[in-house]
């Protein structure tokens, strides 16, 4: 006689019955999953519009020879770090405020740029937020003149152009994309059907013929039907017996007449 078995076998069959049997609740899932977070964002959403400017560092002039401006080149790579902190300075970021009549402190308007610099570049990219399009470019743009002309004075040289001012752009730069919706559906899904899948190999229940055989190792010589279902059973052929309902004493007496 075979041995019964100590662990649970899953076949690609298994994992398909789940699959097909709970698909219904794993897109229920999906779908409430999906739509909350969309009604979330939608409730809380305060958009942000971004605007970019950049900054061309140490300008080579008409002069300079191949050595000057291989020496000119690795400098503006050094100071690219220095500029992005003096753009950021109290001095430059205080007169910002002060130009444009800003309601926000330094912290607050320190927290809405964010600068960039391609790799071996001598390109520094401002960004900045704000609530409106046009106020963000108006930002961006007095901080990247302010702070060219300052950088300059702090170097003592020229070595900052402003190559291009803040770009304009209607559309909100933190708007959550669809299809991150989408994701968040397929995720949940995913999470259904796994804790589906664990819940089957936690039960260790016998309910068909092929467990018997799969699990104690025994052959099956027949089955009993189940007499006392409703319907027939998956292998029964019998109904339960219902007695009739017994008739009232009034009702019996017209009925002999």
């Amino acid at each position: 006689m075979n041995q019964k078995s100590n662990y649970k076998i899953v076949t690609l069959k298994d994992l398909w019955d789940i699959f097909a049997q709970r698909l219904w609740i794993m897109i229920l899932a999906a779908g409430i999953c999906c739509g909350g977070l969309f009604a979330i964002d939608r409730l809380t959403f305060v958009p942000q519009y971004a605007s970019t400017a950049t900054l061309y560092i140490l300008r080579q002039t008409d002069s300079a020879t191949a050595s000057d401006a291989s020496s000119d080149f690795s400098l503006a790579l050094k100071v690219v770090n220095d500029c992005t902190y003096l753009l950021k300075s109290h001095t430059v970021l205080d007169e910002v405020i002060s130009e444009l009549s800003l309601d926000m402190e330094y912290e607050d308007l320190y927290d809405c740029i964010s600068t960039s610099n391609p790799e071996d570049t001598r390109i520094l990219e401002v960004t900045v937020k704000a609530d409106s399009p046009k106020m963000a470019k108006a930002i961006v743009d007095r901080i990247c003149t302010i702070g060219a002309a300052r950088i300059e004075d702090a170097m003592g040289f020229q070595q900052v152009n402003v190559y291009e001012l803040g770009t304009t752009d209607p559309e909100p730069c933190n708007r959550v994309r669809m299809l991150t919706f989408a994701f968040a559906g397929v995720a949940a899904a995913v999470v259904t059907y796994v804790i589906f899948l664990i819940i089957f190999l936690l039960d260790d229940r016998i309910k068909t013929d092929e467990d018997v055989e799969r699990y104690l190792g025994l052959s099956i010589l027949g089955n009993i039907p189940n007499a006392d279902s409703k319907k027939s059973g998956k292998y029964g052929y019998y109904k339960a017996y219902t007695a009739p309902k017994k008739k009232a004493p009034k009702q019996e007496a017209e009925e002999d007449k």
